[in-house]
């Protein structure tokens, strides 16, 4: 047994992987009469199936193989079973036509799971089973632990992989957020501009009074009170326009900074992405969103920013669509531009709807059906987004009650985008 011990030691030293389990099968056929010899991993949960690691085979060539457990002594071994049989292996297992004799011992994990097995046949009755199988198991344990190692490795690579792949959703996601936050800065400075009109019309008309009271030149309580009322509109007017000013100005630094992130991609990822994010609220109501005829179409934009679009479209969709109805969305192009629709055969737009639709903070006449939120954001948001890559938005109606079509159009990936700058 010394000796057994010195000849893997020797003949494995250097080795690890692949390389050394090929390198015990080696010592394995050198230390025992055997004409095949390997080493295998389970195929399947339970395994169904080998697949082997390493194997020697007197006659024949020693390339990979698999094969079904069922009808063989590596069943029992896959069970949990050392299987040992002297003689007449055959006789019992008729796939082993050839062979006498077989010794299989199960290779477990660190959990105790068995995830492979060795094995041993020969030609020839196993005269000293026990010397035989203390041989094996010997091996089987220095198989195991490598098997073991290279599964620590395996599980170690896949959670460095797992956390460099959450690692990029994070920061993906940080700078969706900060672009989400920036379109967001861009419409509330659009609000900003046009409060700028009506309270002009305000100040001009407080200072058209004052100009007629002091014209009238009527010294009485009244009087005096309509003209302080006007002194204060007018300062007020004057303090929200110096807010407004500046406001516009941090928004215009602000809008200077954002910048599509452009890529070629597929068009159906990015829906599959929408179609995956609205799953859990399309169940809560028992809708269907489906993708009709997924055309192989690419697209070169801002692929994060084109799924917060499509995305506020399908929000849409579900929020206004009663439970048990259907949301479809369609990819096709047309001339150079990719068209993206979501149709849905809810409560439907009136003509005054639809010309109001993509204004900023703008609530149409639809309501929610389950009470959900709405800000007025969302349409503008999707316009913005489709402006920016250099495409539009519109929405078809035939009337209330007969269901909507949200469409935006964006440039094909040959097509340069406008972008936001």
């Amino acid at each position: 047994m010394q000796g057994i011990l010195s000849q893997i030691a020797r003949d494995t030293v250097q080795s690890i992987g692949v390389e050394f389990l090929a390198a015990l099968v080696k010592s394995i056929r050198e230390a025992m009469e055997a004409n095949l010899v390997f080493i295998t991993t389970g195929v399947g949960n339970p395994a169904h199936r080998a697949r082997s690691m390493a194997s020697w085979r007197k006659s024949g060539p020693n390339d990979s193989f698999e094969y079904d457990l069922e009808g063989t002594p590596c069943r029992l071994v896959y069970n949990g079973e050392t299987v040992v049989i002297s003689k007449a292996l055959y006789q019992r297992f008729p796939r082993e036509r050839g062979y006498e004799s077989y010794i299989g011992v199960p290779l477990r994990s660190g959990s105790g799971r068995v995830m492979g097995h060795l094995a041993v046949l020969s030609e020839k009755p196993l005269d000293m089973q026990q010397e035989g199988t203390a041989i094996v198991q010997l091996f089987a344990l220095r198989a195991e632990a490598e098997l073991q190692r290279l599964e620590h490795e395996r599980e170690r690579e896949a959670l460095i992989t797992s956390l460099a792949r959450t690692n990029r959703r994070l920061a993906d996601r940080h700078d969706a957020l900060h672009r989400s936050n920036n379109s967001k800065t861009i419409l509330l400075g659009m609000v900003a501009h046009d409060l700028r009109n009506p309270l002009a019309a305000i100040l001009n008309r407080g200072e058209l009074v004052q100009s007629l009271l002091a014209k009238l030149n009527i010294a009485n309580e009244t009087s005096a009170m309509a003209s302080e009322s006007c002194n204060i509109i007018i300062s007020t007017v004057e303090r929200l326009d110096r807010l407004i000013t500046a406001t516009l100005s941090q928004m215009r630094d602000d809008i200077v900074s954002v910048q599509l992130h452009m890529e070629e991609f597929p068009l159906d990822r990015a829906i599959a992405t929408v179609v995956a994010l609205n799953a859990p609220a399309a169940k809560r109501k028992s809708i269907t969103v489906t993708l009709e005829e997924p055309a192989d179409i690419m697209a070169k934009g801002d692929e994060d920013r084109i799924v917060e679009a499509v995305d506020n479209l399908v929000q849409n969709a579900i929020k206004y669509c009663a439970p048990g109805l259907d949301i479809r969305i369609g990819c096709h192009v047309s001339g150079d531009m990719a068209e993206i629709s979501v149709h849905d055969n809810g409560q439907g737009m009136s003509p005054e709807d639809c010309a109001l639709a993509f204004k900023t903070f703008q609530r149409l006449s639809a309501k929610p059906t389950a009470g959900e939120p709405s800000s007025g954001l969302g349409l503008a948001i999707v316009k913005a987004i489709a402006e920016a890559h250099g495409g539009a938005a519109r929405v078809e109606s035939q009337g209330k009650g007969r269901g909507a079509t949200f469409t935006i159009t964006l440039p094909l990936a040959d097509i340069k985008p406008a972008g936001l700058g």
